[in-house]
């Protein structure tokens, strides 16, 4: 797998701009910005591509302009290629779109994006390369070397909290505040088994309540993160209480609870794992820092992910004091019954 560090500035983060350092004296040259993750759970696979450019006064006019970040429609193509044992067995041709974004230093028109549709198209068993060409003469101006997806090796995923079903929609067991370690603090344990080439897990759970108008809302409350060493970690009862508190930051208008959680375990490539560890560290964009990146011919991060696996269970809704999640939620008087 190929392991490079790639000089330029900070905010390279997903569908976003960056300018590249060169030498003020060197001639322009065309690098793509690539970024790109596959999850065999998603419906559409999403590719953003952008350039780099030289600044020879203020990088921030040059980035609200969009010609200065943004290849033209027809000026590229995208694809993604699908390998076993050295052999291509399919072939994707990303389509041209655009999307809105968030106004701030870079250009805040619409952003060109290239989509494919890879519901049920990605398989474990085979290797991507993800290949961006010139339209005019179709050479090569980026690619990478192949990257494998994050693979289900054992059907049972999330064995703690354990969930005992009964009749199709009736369930024993679930998330619930305890004291695990035996050292007086209230939490649970998460525990799953390992994904081939996972680097890095964090669950994340999925709160679910009602208002008056009886639709079913949800929040989501992320657990502690671990590297692929470990297959548990310990969530906290007052750390889950805390993003609570946080999340409804004082609506203390009528909410039903309602006595079910999804517990989702989300996972990403080595190739992420690095990208994610380098841009944590960034400053501001005037300083110049190291990236990883896995572009060759450009910079950015082709990697995989899974996102969509999780395990609907209980949720405690006794009202014993010390005891039930309803208990603990009624005490924070954030509306709660």
């Amino acid at each position: 797998m190929r392991k490079l560090l790639y000089l330029i500035p900070v905010v390279v983060l997903l569908f976003t701009a960056c300018e590249v350092e060169f030498s003020p004296n060197a001639s322009w040259k065309n690098v793509p910005v690539v970024y790109c993750l596959l999850d065999q759970d998603d419906d559409t696979t999403w590719v953003r591509v952008q350039r780099c450019y030289l600044a020879e006064d203020n990088i921030y006019n040059y980035g609200q302009n969009s010609d200065s970040i943004n290849y033209p429609h027809g000026a590229i193509t995208v694809s993604l290629l699908a390998y076993e044992n050295g052999t291509q067995k399919d072939s994707m041709a990303f389509e041209y779109t655009t999307r809105d974004r968030d106004t701030g230093n870079f250009a805040s028109t619409a952003q060109p994006l290239y989509f494919f549709r890879t519901k049920n198209r990605l398989k474990e068993n085979y290797t991507y390369v993800l290949t961006i060409r010139n339209a005019a003469d179709n050479a090569i101006l980026a690619t990478t070397d192949p990257i494998s997806l994050i693979k289900q090796t054992n059907a049972n995923l999330i064995t703690k909290p354990t969930v005992t079903v009964y009749n199709g929609d009736t369930l024993s067991g679930g998330l619930d505040f305890y004291d695990p370690m035996g050292n007086n603090m209230l939490g649970c344990q998460i525990k799953w088994n390992h994904l081939e080439n996972a680097r890095l897990y964090q669950p994340f759970v999925r709160f679910y309540y009602k208002r008056s108008d009886s639709v079913l809302y949800h929040a989501d409350f992320m657990c502690p993160k671990v590297s692929s060493k470990y297959s548990e970690v310990y969530y906290s009862r007052d750390l889950f209480l805390d993003q609570i508190r946080n999340y409804f930051a004082g609506d203390t208008t009528r909410k039903l609870f309602v006595p079910r959680v999804d517990m989702y375990l989300t996972c990403c490539s080595e190739d992420l794992n690095a990208y994610l560890n380098t841009v944590s560290n960034t400053g501001d964009i005037a300083q110049s820092t190291e990236v990883y990146n896995n572009i060759k011919g450009g910079v950015g991060v082709f990697a995989a992910r899974r996102t969509h696996l999780f395990k609907r269970m209980p949720a405690n809704a006794d009202m014993t004091p010390n005891r039930g999640l309803l208990y603990f939620l009624v005490q924070l008087n954030l509306g709660f019954y």
